[in-house]
């Protein structure tokens, strides 16, 4: 898979290359909440219904994310539902058009329970004949973690199993060198499998770490931009994100320790615009309430300290959660995810 998302990445970047194949629409509303985000607009309702490949039906638009719009699709020949991102190519920055190949490339070398797992990749033409690169994934069911904390916070118990599972997958693309960039509640992922008496088990909620469109790969840094150290989405950026500097690992600790902290209290720690969010984390670390346990306080605020090297690793994160975290029902998600 990765050798063909290599391949992909270099036809993409030629316009004179179109891609072939006979391919046979409603506009996403979306907050912008996004740092650096250049991305041009797709018209998901014309590709409504729309093949791909033949072999990927196009059936409604589910979501954008880093680098193109994301929809509900049918893979005809396996008879099984898909998530499907789009990007139309015409008038993308070449730029841009290497961060959809370079997503295809990370999700292609990854394989782990807690990531969304990347099926194929492709490029075909649209209905005006328009270039279009795509990535065909996992379809998740189920909310994001965002939808989730829309209706209230999440038990510790709860917290600590979205948690864990998190930093499970974020030190599995950390051991490839891969640094996410974009933490965050949308891009989190949770799915019920088994039922019981209308109760669902802890472990049996599944947690998936989604939207890999502004990950920064082991061989990336030397032409990264200003703009692209500051990609991600303002209220969970790193300190070093908000200044622009060289990331790593640590960064995406600090954004999920922001993420643990609205699970268990409801409140975003840096709300408000792009600006005054990135700038607010410069000047104080947030606030954990005592009220979460010693245990809670200690692990988000050495995950949140503004200094990098002084923050946990993802392993030590995942370690510290499986110890926090209790068999507790999750009826109320299972509710939610209905």
């Amino acid at each position: 898979m990765r050798e063909r998302a290599a391949r992909l990445s270099v036809s993409w970047g030629h316009r004179s290359d179109h891609p072939t194949g006979r391919g046979t629409g409603h506009p996403l509303d979306e907050r912008s909440e996004g740092v650096g985000s250049t991305v041009g607009t797709l018209n998901a309702e014309r590709l409504r219904d729309w093949w791909l490949g033949r072999r990927y039906q196009l059936l409604s638009p589910i979501g954008r994310g880093g680098a193109g719009t994301v929809f509900r699709g049918m893979d005809e020949r396996l008879a099984r539902p898909v998530a499907i991102k789009v990007v139309d190519l015409a008038g993308v920055r070449p730029r841009d058009i290497g961060r959809f190949a370079a997503e295809a490339r990370v999700l292609g070398g990854l394989a782990h329970p807690g990531l969304v797992a990347l099926l194929d990749v492709g490029a075909d033409l649209g209905p005006t004949r328009e270039p279009l690169a795509y990535l065909v994934m996992e379809l998740v069911e189920g909310v994001t973690l965002a939808t989730m904390l829309d209706r209230g916070p999440l038990d510790p118990g709860q917290a600590a199993d979205v948690g864990q599972q998190l930093a499970q997958a974020l030190d599995h693309a950390h051991a490839a060198g891969i640094v996410h960039r974009d933490v965050k509640p949308a891009n989190i992922l949770l799915s019920a499998e088994p039922v019981v008496s209308g109760h669902i088990a802890g472990p049996s909620v599944t947690t998936k770490l989604a939207d890999f469109g502004i990950a920064l790969g082991p061989t990336a840094a030397a032409d990264e931009t200003l703009s692209d150290r500051t990609r991600g989405t303002a209220s969970y950026l790193s300190p070093e994100q908000a200044l622009a500097q060289t990331l790593g690992p640590p960064s995406d600790v600090y954004s999920l320790g922001l993420v643990l902290l609205e699970s268990l209290t409801g409140v975003r720690a840096y709300p408000g615009g792009a600006l005054s969010s990135s700038l607010a984390r410069l000047l104080a670390t947030p606030d954990v309430p005592e009220r979460l346990g010693p245990r809670w306080s200690s692990l988000l605020r050495g995950m949140t300290t503004m200094v990098p090297e002084a923050r946990p690793t993802a392993s030590d994160v995942a370690e510290a959660l499986r110890q926090m975290r209790r068999p507790a029902l999750w009826d109320r998600v299972a509710a939610r995810l209905d």
